[in-house]
């Protein structure tokens, strides 16, 4: 029987709004599902190294989100910082998972003096190779997305989502994809990788 491993930022998360991970729940797959809200590239990846390190699966998904995103590791003295913060203002498995933004004083400063996308790429890469090479040992297959443009050999859903015709739906101040296009994703997802007998069309609106 298939084990289905994922991580992914929100565009994954199933959580207050319907994502293609949801929508391959309801389809009963066996999935053990990493993905979190806002989370950088440094958690999604880490999060399905030591997974598969620890537990036996046969497909693994890894859906990449933008660069530039910080998770910071909560403690009593910081935590005052992700309680002011206006819009990242919660918490993932003992991490604030604050992204970049403007709005915070913090932020702002490491945004700018203390960042280095140069560092960031290279550590993506480098854990790809490992994912890769760990997927083979393993003998589990895996399926790579960017959720935004990350100058990969993958395709960017959000770049895709822009140009579809369920765009025209987008809600408001949303970063996800509204769940019309989340279909369509858990659909070629299915097609391109998984290749299994699922019920999609029944989700089709």
């Amino acid at each position: 029987m298939s084990k289905i491993l994922i991580s992914g930022c929100g565009i994954s998360f199933p959580g207050e709004r319907p994502t293609w991970v949801k929508i391959l729940e309801l389809c009963k797959l066996n999935i053990t599902d990493l993905s979190g809200p806002a989370i950088s590239n440094y958690l999604i990846l880490n999060q399905l190294l030591i997974e598969l390190n620890k537990n036996s699966y046969t497909h693994c998904i890894c859906q990449l989100t933008c660069s530039g995103k910080l998770d910071v590791q909560l403690t009593e003295r910081n935590r005052f910082l992700m309680e002011q913060d206006t819009v990242r203002n919660f918490e993932y498995q003992g991490f604030w998972p604050s992204s970049a933004s403007r709005d915070h004083e913090y932020k702002r400063i490491w945004q700018d003096y203390l960042y280095s996308p140069a560092l960031e790429h290279l550590d993506i890469l480098l854990k790809i190779e490992h994912l890769k090479m760990l997927c083979e040992r393993l003998d589990v297959q895996l399926y790579i997305i960017q959720g935004y443009d990350l100058a990969l050999d993958s395709y960017n859903i959000m770049d895709e989502y822009k140009q579809d015709e369920t765009y025209c739906l987008h809600e408001q101040g949303q970063s996800v994809p509204c769940v019309e296009f989340q279909i369509k994703l858990a659909e070629r997802i299915n097609r391109e990788f998984l290749k299994m007998d699922l019920p999609l069309e029944r989700f089709r609106r």
